[in-house]
């Protein structure tokens, strides 16, 4: 696994976090996908990691765009978390995907 992706992983989880402010719950779920197609590619095994909390959700004008780099809602925050996680799945053929809704 490299080395970059459990550091994004928590980047996300911590952003989790603050959007609870410490009352709520995050559930990380797992999986294995057999035959599951990323982009024109068809893999035989690919591992599912889904992320979820009991927060706020995103506000809808950022949905569309909270993979591109210097978008956040936050007043401290770069914007970079999500770009660089995008681009760090991506370049090992991954694909990361975000829904949003509150609670």
């Amino acid at each position: 696994m490299p080395s970059n992706l459990p550091r994004r992983c928590s980047n996300i989880t911590r952003n989790a976090v603050q959007a609870l402010n410490e009352e709520g719950t995050i559930k990380f779920r797992t999986r294995i996908e057999r035959q599951f197609t990323i982009g024109q590619k068809r893999h035989r095994h690919v591992v599912r990691v889904e992320i979820e909390d009991s927060g706020p959700g995103i506000p809808e004008e950022l949905r569309e765009h909270i993979f591109y780099p210097m978008v956040t809602s936050k007043p401290n925050g770069t914007g970079l978390g999500l770009s660089i996680a995008q681009d760090i799945v991506a370049q090992h053929g991954g694909s990361i995907e975000c829904s949003s809704r509150p609670e």
